[in-house]
């Protein structure tokens, strides 16, 4: 199957504001985290080249729920909650960690996880907190430097080598690379990644 194929088929399944409510835990599915604006939402409609597949906030940190989407009938992509938003509550914030860290404990099915980031605000705690947890339960990583688009390329190679430099200090491996759903960059190296994850 052509991988542009499988995410121009892409469908939204459902969305869910408990994790007692999500779907039975079979077949395989990435899912897709970050902090709030850093362009998650953004990122998913790009691979699927779809702006209106995940709605994306002008609010951040408004997102609640844990949205589905369909690759096919037993492959799956999760959008999970942002986090580390500053203006939403100290409660709500200690929700969605819950939420989160269960998710990362329990989900069998989670094959790998792609890290969202704003390379101009990469690797924020909320983020190791995060790589932390996924290192705890040996879920596979890659770490999305998005909007590189916004800097120039000599900028976004310092950026990334900067972001390598940090990733050497952390307790386990994860990869690392530049991405802007604006622009379309890292698209396919993404794609694989995804693709190898997803066993496709």
């Amino acid at each position: 199957m052509n991988q542009k194929d499988i995410f121009r088929r892409l469908e939204f399944v459902e969305g869910v504001s408990s994790y007692n409510q999500i779907p039975s835990d079979t077949g395989l599915e990435v899912a897709f985290c970050g902090t709030s604006n850093s362009g998650k939402s953004s990122v998913i409609n790009s691979l699927a080249n779809n702006k209106k597949l995940s709605r994306v906030s002008k609010d951040p940190g408004r997102t609640q729920t844990i949205n589905f989407f369909s690759v096919d009938k037993s492959r799956r992509i999760v959008d999970l909650p942002g986090y580390g938003y500053a203006k939403v509550s100290k409660e709500m914030k200690k929700e969605w960690g819950i939420t989160i860290r269960k998710y990362l404990n329990s989900r069998q099915s989670l094959s790998g996880l792609i890290i969202v980031m704003d390379i101009r605000h990469s690797f924020k705690e909320s983020d190791l907190v995060l790589i932390r947890w996924c290192f705890e339960t040996q879920t596979p990583i890659t770490a999305l430097l998005n909007k590189s688009d916004k800097l120039s390329k000599n900028k976004s190679k310092l950026e990334l080598e900067n972001a390598v430099r940090i990733s050497k200090n952390l307790p386990g491996r994860i990869n690392i690379q530049l991405f802007s759903a604006k622009k379309f960059i890292g698209q396919d190296e993404l794609k694989t990644t995804i693709c190898n994850w997803l066993k496709i």
